[in-house]
């Protein structure tokens, strides 16, 4: 167990207020540390040993945005799956670095190659290996024009977001399929489902700082040039 101290000569300062926006700062949860108040005026905040000791990054779910982290990511990918055998490593490197660069996980990766968008499995055999098939399977999590779809923890992610603005599970989804089917969403319809939610959230959400505040009003005085003059 950790503990500070927080005083002021200022008898203006709100010492609780700023000792939960510095918990808050750290990405510590509210209900996870203790605050009270002693004789001398001071405020106390005691923090566990848990929070302080940052564990190291899941390999599975970490991002991959370096070159290293990219061949460290496909050498276990080849090592560990079978459908990789036959396929160039550095078509390989090439096609994962991509997904990777927008926000996949080596997890994300995994479940692409076992799975198609809609949940039904890839087969597998000899006759199922090599670059084209590789390339067939994360053909598959692209849209027409070549983007990077959502991946699946994105996807989550995002509903989950959606989920605590109260907004409905399936906005973004094609009105004529069931939700149980977990298509993938359109990159720009899930961006802006998210966005709206995340406004939502911070509209009906307390908060013991003016940092949402400030960006707002930061956001609100932005002026993007003529499409022209860019």
């Amino acid at each position: 167990m950790a503990e500070f101290r927080i005083s002021s000569d200022d008898d203006q300062v709100d010492l609780r207020r700023l000792a939960t926006a510095l918990a808050e700062s750290q990405g510590w949860a509210r209900e996870d540390v203790s605050l009270w108040d002693n004789r001398r005026g001071e405020v106390i905040v005691t923090v566990d040993d848990a929070l302080l000791h940052k564990s190291e990054a899941d390999p599975e779910h970490r991002p991959r945005h370096t070159r290293h982290a990219v061949h460290d990511a496909c050498e276990r990918l080849r090592r560990e799956d079978d459908s990789l055998r036959g396929v160039s490593f550095a078509f390989l490197k090439d096609e994962a670095a991509r997904f990777f660069s927008a926000g996949w996980t080596l997890a994300d990766l995994r479940h692409a190659l076992a799975e198609r968008p809609d949940g039904a499995p890839w087969k597998q055999g000899d006759q199922y290996r090599g670059d084209r098939w590789l390339a067939h399977r994360l053909g598959a999590w692209k849209t027409p024009d070549g983007d990077i779809r959502p991946s699946l923890s994105q996807e989550a992610a995002q509903l989950r977001v959606i989920s605590r603005a109260g907004l409905p599970m399936d906005i973004g989804l094609p009105e004529d399929v069931e939700l149980s089917q977990r298509p993938v969403a359109r990159p720009e319809v899930a961006r802006s489902a998210a966005d709206d939610a995340r406004r939502l959230i911070r509209q009906n959400t307390r908060t013991t700082t003016d940092s949402l505040a400030h960006r707002d009003r930061t956001s609100a005085h932005i002026r993007r040039p003529p499409e022209g003059d860019r």
